[in-house]
């Protein structure tokens, strides 16, 4: 009986710690998406985002295209190729329960570099811990080899 107990107590803590150290990190949201997308996993990508959520392309012509969350999660789970975003760098600003994540990044289709860019998230505390309020990215026009040895981090 005791080990029943005992094992229960272990199962709560490591669960509360888990939880408690998602809600701590802006950025694990963030990371979420991009581990659901090289898994085709739709609906823990949709997940990691709040309800009200906006999707957003900057192009090069200046406008911007928005993007239903539903449809992208969609396609990620129904994409053939394997899908992979490298995070060059993550730079969190953070007040509160706000915070602004600015990332880029280069993007592998099948292992092979197909672009890259910048992504800037809002992410937001809720009640159900850190969750993206806006994600709006470009990509980069010139030389994306580049544009990695510029951006990617020194850690």
């Amino acid at each position: 009986m005791k080990i029943w107990k005992l094992s229960g107590l272990c199962v709560l803590l490591f669960l509360t710690h888990t939880s408690f150290a998602q809600d701590l990190s802006p950025d694990a949201p963030i990371y979420n998406v991009f581990d659901a997308m090289r898994k085709h996993d739709g609906q823990s990508l949709q997940a990691q985002f709040t309800d009200t959520a906006i999707l957003q392309r900057a192009l090069p012509d200046g406008s911007i295209k928005t993007s239903e969350i539903d449809a992208f999660a969609k396609n990620i789970t129904h994409a053939s190729a394997y899908l992979d975003e490298h995070l060059l760098s993550v730079d969190i600003r953070q007040n509160g329960n706000l915070a602004s994540v600015w990332t880029p990044y280069a993007f592998y289709r099948d292992e092979a570099l197909s672009h890259c860019g910048v992504n800037s998230f809002q992410v937001v505390k809720t009640v159900n811990g850190w969750k993206i309020q806006h994600l709006i990215d470009n990509t980069y026009q010139g030389n994306c080899l580049e544009f990695i040895n510029q951006h990617k981090s020194s850690k």
